[in-house]
């Protein structure tokens, strides 16, 4: 049973911090891939707005970036660390993605 005087468990989230790194990752994607992706920079970085109005999302959030070329490529964002990384099907561009946005 929960008590109602419980204190509710959050996690401190930079979120300027991780909306910036969403804002790179994009152009970066987008720059390295030679692509344009279906959707516009402020829709994407959007989608991570319920996660972060939660603040206690503790597990890696994944957000989709598709594109004519590419329509498997997910982002992978860690909330807490403020980091990211890519996962795709081609192996060799989704190795040269990363070594780029690991950086961020």
């Amino acid at each position: 049973m929960v008590e109602k005087n419980q204190e509710k468990v959050e996690l401190p989230l930079d979120h300027d911090r991780i909306r910036t790194i969403l804002r790179e990752a994009y152009t970066t994607c987008q720059d390295v891939l030679v692509v344009t992706f279906d959707e516009d920079i402020d829709t994407f970085v959007s989608k991570i707005e319920p996660y972060l109005k939660c603040n206690r999302v503790s597990t890696v959030v994944p957000l989709r970036l598709s594109s004519r070329k590419y329509p498997d490529l997910l982002i992978e964002v860690n909330l807490q660390k403020k980091k990211l990384i890519a996962r795709m099907v081609v192996d060799r561009m989704r190795v040269h993605l990363n070594r780029f946005l690991t950086k961020l």
